[in-house]
């Protein structure tokens, strides 16, 4: 009897432990530093488990368990075969880092939360520590944007050096840049007020090309950019600074902490210049001078479902001749009709938040902002203001195989500046656009590989009447990880003169409007396809996208005739298109590359002297582009980076130099030659501090003619004559520039 109770116990024993049985894992990087609360999941029995915040996980391993995914967020899925396992024993794994960031959710194209590979909008994710890891450190997002294939940074005036995002090759009034998903910028804001977003305030940029009016409104025709800010992990402090053969000294102080339910994210950011540098003799300084300060908080509560931020900048730019800038004389010099200088004072505030109401399908976003510009450009003063507020209340909800995503919003701007912009009749009239919307999305899961999205948008503008913008964007997968992507929709866009062209302010040319302008329309259809593949401890994507945009009522800038900017809507047509390839690359956690190219036709029809129509090239717009990036990590935790912008022809407005008598000499090439910028830094970590250093344009390749003409003419004061003009801007002024740097980490 004893023995047979035996033999019950040992089968009953030997059956469970053949059922199931506890393995024990240790998740790191691939420096050996423990992944706190990763995650292991049985892939045929659908459970699993978390890590410690030692990275410690046990799990149960179930009889016919065959494969365990192990996942940590940033950090590529690793499949672990359980038959090649001793369950006895604890084993440590390895993660490698996701460079290709295959797995992050998105919420740009749709404004709604989906994984990159599964939204039926192309989204392209770029991380804030991937665009510092090749920048000078403690940059902004102007200066990293332009590592993104098929997004060039325009500098629109050679003195002051402001610049705008161009997408696909339209100028920076048509793209929507978004914080959170909110629209926060535009107009006055898009010409100053890019510099102000330091990397250390983003979590991560998400880029949408194409028009994006259907969920966004006005100012979507070219694409949307979306800033994500980041969250408070943990407290800490962080410091990191830089500083450059020329002078410029960069900075922030970042603090994350947490009380209760409340987390913040806090900092404070500057980047200041104020050394004379004139490589290319033309008198006027090669970098913009300076003294930029960010100030910026992140809060957000889970349990309250609420989040809020706010940020405040302040500037002060000016550049000019030695005899302006030399010892802060442009503090008294502003507005001089001898001395040429240009100075410009920005102060701006914003506040965005969120707020979602428990289980409900209803969630509020809300954004303001006030923006003041007080500056002289020469002897010309020129001072603006803008006031914005946005809302935008949203219903979603599930219907079987629809998502349903509506909602109404407003937004409400103010405009005022003492140009001929906000004239009428010799008086001053400010600008106040009133903007009611409603929109309309369902997005239809049609079977596993089809899915559908299409949408609607209305606004109501008090001075053009109602917009009707529709979209529709469907994705085919091929396989889980290859797709094919067909977008169309419309856009359009309400004009700012300030915006569209800076030149009639920093120059010598007058604006001229010929008649009530009315917004822009455009049509846009693209074809995009991509792969992503894995062999190996390697990964990568192959990306191709087709696209073109066709536009009505096109406000082109004429500089033909000269002294003169003239506006007026185009009596004929516009159009872009173009094609562009992307290869991402990662050999195991030792190397990645990126290489991207794009070539693009982009033409507007114009009435000749005979009343024929004539195909002339955008301004500014390049024919081809291209980019890339290399990063590989050495022992003893180095790493270098390399980066590179290769940039094809572009058209020029109409330029002229002059002799020493202000006589026109010769009339400049209408078509800039092609050029490369290439990049180098190696960073070094230790337990708590990075130090890097590295040199920005190695090869020293600048522009081969000053960006300002007219200076030869003695007939008048440097920068005030009749000719002098700051538009003729192609490539970069600065040359072979080094610098070096930390990065400082306190928990």
């Amino acid at each position: 009897m004893l023995r047979s109770l035996l033999f019950i116990i040992s089968f009953i024993t030997a059956a469970s432990t053949s059922i199931a049985q506890e393995v024990r894992l240790l998740i790191e990087d691939e420096n050996g530093a423990p992944l706190p609360f990763a995650t292991a999941y049985d892939n045929d029995l659908g459970y699993g488990a978390t890590a410690d915040e030692n990275g410690v996980i046990s799990l149960k391993v179930e009889k016919g368990s065959t494969l365990i995914w192990i996942s940590y967020v940033g950090y590529q899925k690793r499949e672990i075969e359980v038959e090649k396992m001793d369950l006895s024993k604890s084993h440590t794994i390895r993660l490698l880092p996701d460079k290709l960031g295959l797995n992050e959710v998105v919420v740009s194209g749709q404004m709604q939360a989906r994984s990159l590979r599964n939204s039926p909008v192309k989204v392209e994710v770029f991380k804030a520590d991937f665009l510092n890891d090749f920048s000078q450190g403690s940059g902004n997002l102007m200066e990293n944007i332009s590592m993104v294939n098929g997004i060039q940074e325009n500098v629109a005036c050679g003195v002051c050096y402001t610049n705008e995002i161009s997408i696909n090759g339209l100028q920076g009034a048509y793209t929507s840049l978004l914080i959170n998903g909110i629209p926060i910028y535009g107009n006055l804001a898009t010409v100053y007020g890019l510099n102000s977003i330091p990397t250390d305030m983003m979590e991560k940029v998400e880029v949408v090309r194409g028009p994006g009016s259907t969920l966004y409104g006005s100012e979507a025709m070219a694409g949307v950019i979306n800033i994500i800010t980041p969250h408070a992990e943990r407290n800490s402090i962080k410091l990191n600074s830089s500083y450059s053969q020329f002078g410029e000294w960069k900075g922030n102080i970042i603090a994350q902490h947490g009380k209760d339910e409340w987390k913040h994210f806090s900092g404070v950011h500057w980047d200041m210049a104020n050394r004379f540098v004139d490589q290319n003799g033309d008198l006027f300084s090669d970098i913009a001078l300076r003294d930029r300060f960010s100030a910026f908080n992140f809060s957000e509560n889970k349990k309250k479902q609420f989040s809020l931020g706010g940020k405040y900048y302040f500037e002060d730019r000016r550049n000019g001749v030695l005899e302006y800038v030399r010892d802060r004389n442009y503090k008294q010099l502003r507005g001089s009709d001898q001395v040429y200088g240009e100075s410009i004072f920005t102060n701006r505030w914003e506040l965005f938040g969120d707020k979602k109401y428990g289980d409900s399908p209803f969630r509020l976003q809300f954004s303001a902002s006030q923006h003041w510009q007080d500056s002289y450009y020469g002897d010309t003063f020129y001072e603006a203001q803008q006031h914005q507020a946005f809302a935008n209340f949203i219903y979603e909800n599930e219907l079987g195989n629809h998502n349903l995503l509506s909602g109404f919003s407003q937004r409400i701007t103010y405009y005022d500046d003492n140009s001929p912009a906000t004239e009428n009749e010799g008086s001053n009239q400010p600008d106040l656009q009133i903007v009611p919307g409603i929109f309309v999305q369902d997005e239809w899961t049609i079977n596993e590989n089809w899915k559908a999205l299409s949408g609607a948008r209305v606004d109501y503008y008090n001075r053009h009447g109602f917009i009707f913008s529709p979209r529709l964007n469907v994705q085919y997968q091929l396989s889980e990880w290859t797709n094919f992507r067909f977008n169309s929709g419309t856009g359009f866009r309400i004009v700012n003169l300030f915006t569209e062209d800076h030149a009639f302010v920093s120059g010598q040319r007058e604006l001229l409007i010929t008649e009530d302008l009315d917004p822009e329309r455009s049509f846009n259809v693209g074809l995009g396809f991509q792969h992503v593949y894995t062999f190996g401890n390697q990964q990568g994507s192959i990306e191709l996208d087709g696209f073109y945009t066709y536009f009505t009522n096109k406000i082109i800038p004429n500089y033909e005739t000269p002294g003169f900017i003239i506006y007026a809507n185009s009596e004929a047509y516009a159009y872009t298109r173009g094609l562009s390839a992307n290869i991402n690359h990662q050999l195991g956690a030792r190397l990645y590359l990126n290489v991207g190219a794009q070539w693009q036709n982009a033409r507007q029809a114009v009435l000749s002297e005979n009343d024929i129509l004539e195909e002339r090239p955008i301004m500014y717009s390049r024919d081809w582009s291209g980019v890339g990036s290399l990063e590989y990590s050495f022992p003893f935790d180095i790493k270098l980076n390399y980066s590179f912008n290769w940039n094809g022809p572009t058209a020029m407005p109409e330029v002229f130099d002059v002799n020493v008598n202000g006589e026109i000499e010769r009339r400049r090439a209408v078509l800039s030659p092609a050029f490369a910028i290439h990049n180098l830094k190696i960073r070094k970590e230790f337990k708590r501090i990075e130090v890097f250093a590295g040199v920005r344009n190695i090869f020293d390749n600048v522009q081969e003619i000053s960006p300002l003409s007219g200076t030869k003419d003695e007939t008048t004061p440097l920068g005030f004559g009749e000719f002098f003009d700051t538009a003729y801007n192609y490539g970069s002024v600065m040359g072979r520039n080094f610098f070096v740097g930390f990065d400082w980490s306190l928990n």
